[in-house]
């Protein structure tokens, strides 16, 4: 049964077209342009394979063998299967599949969906027609006005241009949304799903198991190693947002969209970072120093331990979050 839990639950009708080619992406196909040796995130699904690793008692994640490549997860309650997003086209969201049923037999009742970039969303269209998907509001109203060719077009960086990876995908709305959380109990297991407001992108929901205490964070906080990725354009709203989260959830254990499964300390290293880069920004105004001599050739921290294989891209997310931060305190 579906239910509210800590905030106004809206509960979407189900959508008339659950299949939908529309317009092209225009919310998320400009992002602002990257700074000097920014490296769009490798997400190219070739040879890619998922390990189903068990967090607690039917509680599943479903990691990448590739760093950065998405991953994914599963919960088992005694009735019913939910599925923590569909991955990047058909043949990865039939990967998904295979794993849960080598767990089990039950119906994948519920699909979420945790934002609205195609390599979250575009496996929807192999799940069974019974299965509900379910995302934030805005999530779906990014949908609504996207296609698989603008989106397409818009993560044509993240892999290498090759955009026959999204060959055969049809778009498949959710038919479920929701404001604030949403929750529902598979039998005996509870899952629930949160907006805390925006992120790396305006969409990013979080996805929490409270017995077992584990978080799925997508695109808000990615694994092991990272820094936060303000590409949305907005430092302080991202601050606001794990201020949010922290207050709602302390998870022990956090499954990043990206990258590797971290203890859920790494929300207060990412809030830290968070408001350093807002005082480097304004030190950096009143000293009257250039924007791009402020970006062109920052590094991270060495307090924040970077993994060795996301040390590129982590530097161009740092210059990245330092022109954003740059920005709002110039205005």
């Amino acid at each position: 049964m579906i239910r509210a839990c800590l905030f106004s639950v809206l509960v979407g009708m189900f959508v008339s077209a659950a299949y939908a080619q529309v317009l092209p992406n225009s919310r998320l196909a400009a992002p602002p342009s990257p700074p000097p040796g920014f490296l769009p995130p490798p997400l190219h699904p070739r040879g890619v394979t998922l390990e189903t690793r068990e967090l607690g008692d039917g509680v599943y994640a479903l990691m990448s063998n590739r760093p950065f490549t998405d991953n994914a997860g599963f919960i088992v309650g005694s009735n019913e299967v939910l599925v923590i997003d569909s991955h990047f086209n058909g043949a990865m969201g039939r990967q998904i599949i295979e794993a849960v049923r080598r767990v089990s037999d039950l119906p994948i009742k519920y699909l979420l969906n945790t934002n609205a970039f195609g390599d979250h969303v575009f496996g929807n269209y192999v799940f069974s027609d019974d299965t509900i998907i379910v995302a934030h509001q805005s999530t779906i109203n990014a949908l609504k006005i996207s296609s698989v060719q603008g989106m397409s077009q818009t993560m044509a960086r993240t892999v290498g241009g090759d955009i026959s990876v999204f060959d055969g995908v049809e778009l498949r709305l959710p038919g479920v949304g929701f404001n604030g959380s949403w929750e529902i109990d598979l039998g005996g297991k509870v899952v629930q799903m949160y907006w805390f407001g925006k992120g790396m992108s305006p969409n990013d929901s979080v996805v929490f198991v409270p017995d077992a205490n584990v978080a799925w964070t997508a695109n808000l906080i990615f694994g092991k190693g990272t820094i936060p990725w303000a590409r949305s354009g907005d430092i302080l709203a991202y601050q606001e947002t794990l201020r949010n989260f922290s207050e709602a959830l302390q998870p022990a254990t956090i499954v990043p969209g990206h990258g590797e499964i971290v203890s859920g300390d790494l929300v207060r290293s990412y809030r830290q970072y968070l408001a350093e880069i807002r005082v480097l920004s304004e030190q950096a105004v009143a000293a009257g120093i250039t924007i791009d001599d402020f970006v062109a050739t920052a590094h991270v921290d060495p307090n924040y331990e970077i993994e060795p294989s996301l040390q590129g891209l982590m530097t161009g997310f740092h210059r990245w979050n330092l022109k954003v931060a740059f920005n709002e305190v110039s205005r």
